[in-house]
């Protein structure tokens, strides 16, 4: 096992994620309120996402909440996807939310551009204010200066949702997801204190595995696909796939046998039964399995927070199967401009 000082690994987010998430809570939700009041406004009839990577998993997961509880029209886009296949309806009515870590993704950038172009307000959601593209090409700039993304792009997309919701057509459900963001912080301190020992040993037994096929279903899916895939692959230098679970029986099932290594990531919503018959499928097969269990972290939370506090258990896991693989998270061969693309 590689021997280094966690504490000095960008990639293991646990440290000040209950401050940030506490932070974003006061001083970036009253922003994205007004905003979203003078975006109201003006008329706005549709919202249309755009990022890449773990963000983009983080607006598929707001999606959902706009899809679930509202019938406001909402979209989340890869930038490229954006530009290349750009939605007919993108004018005057549309508000138009770009989010970029480092604010110098080209494709979210240019996306911002042609969407202001086209009429439509426009909103960065990037770590500094100033110096980037995004926050140059947005009209309105929310910077988070943050280093958790993935619960700070949750958080600042899942407001999105549930204030256009409130101020237009408001319901008890999407009210109930509002008021348990509040218990937050106080779940993810608990859990950042109580689950690393777990997650360790499950990293260990899987850093043996040479791939990984991650299973999810519902608003965990996005989820699914960051770690799966984009964590598996860049972070630990290991093949992965993410599969839904809702469309496990419909080919993944054909290759279910020992020695073929599975994640689950199982929900409280109501996709639930959905996941737990693929892993009931799973383990005659094979004892080559990790679940992840919302039920036994989420402490009573609506459904549609699990991608939240789930996080926390799955940022432990996948550092310490990195590490297990003597490998440095933060080691990387062509990301970030080290090799042109």
């Amino acid at each position: 096992m590689l021997k280094i000082d966690k504490n000095e690994v960008d990639f293991l987010v646990t440290a000040n994620m209950v401050q940030e998430v506490e932070t974003i809570m006061r001083r970036d939700f009253p922003q994205i309120k007004e905003i979203v009041s003078q975006a109201v406004s003006k008329g706005i009839e549709r919202v249309y996402y755009v990022a890449c990577g773990s963000p983009l998993c983080a607006c598929q997961t707001a999606k959902m909440v706009f899809d679930k509880y509202s019938e406001i029209p909402c979209e989340a886009y890869s930038g490229w996807d954006f530009l290349d296949h750009t939605p007919k309806k993108l004018d005057e009515k549309c508000l138009v939310i770009a989010v970029s870590d480092s604010g110098n993704s080209e494709e979210v950038s240019l996306s911002l551009e042609k969407a202001k172009k086209a009429g439509a307000i426009t909103v960065g959601l990037t770590k500094k204010p100033d110096g980037n593209l995004v926050a140059i090409a947005a009209e309105k700039v929310i910077a988070y200066e943050a280093e958790c993304i993935w619960e700070v792009h949750l958080l600042l997309t899942y407001c999105f949702a549930l204030e256009m919701i409130a101020q237009t057509e408001p319901n008890e459900e999407a009210a109930q997801i509002r008021s348990d963001l509040d218990k937050l912080p106080g779940i993810l301190s608990k859990l950042v204190k109580e689950t690393e020992e777990a997650s360790m040993k499950l990293g260990e037994k899987a850093s043996k595995w040479p791939f990984v096929y991650t299973v999810a279903a519902g608003p965990l899916m996005p989820l699914a696909y960051k770690e799966g895939v984009i964590t598996m692959l860049e972070f630990t230098w290991t093949h992965g796939a993410a599969l839904n679970a809702a469309e496990f029986r419909h080919g993944p099932l054909e290759v279910v046998e020992e020695g073929i290594p599975y994640v689950f990531m199982l929900g409280t919503d109501e996709s639930r039964h959905t996941t737990k018959r693929a892993i009931r499928f799973v383990e005659k097969l094979t004892s080559d399995i990790i679940v992840f269990d919302a039920k036994d972290y989420i402490e009573g939370m609506h459904p549609m927070l699990a991608p939240f506090v789930l996080f926390v258990p799955l940022e432990y896991f996948y550092y310490y199967l990195s590490i297990n693989k003597d490998h440095n998270p933060d080691d990387r061969r062509y990301y970030g401009g080290l090799m042109e693309y």
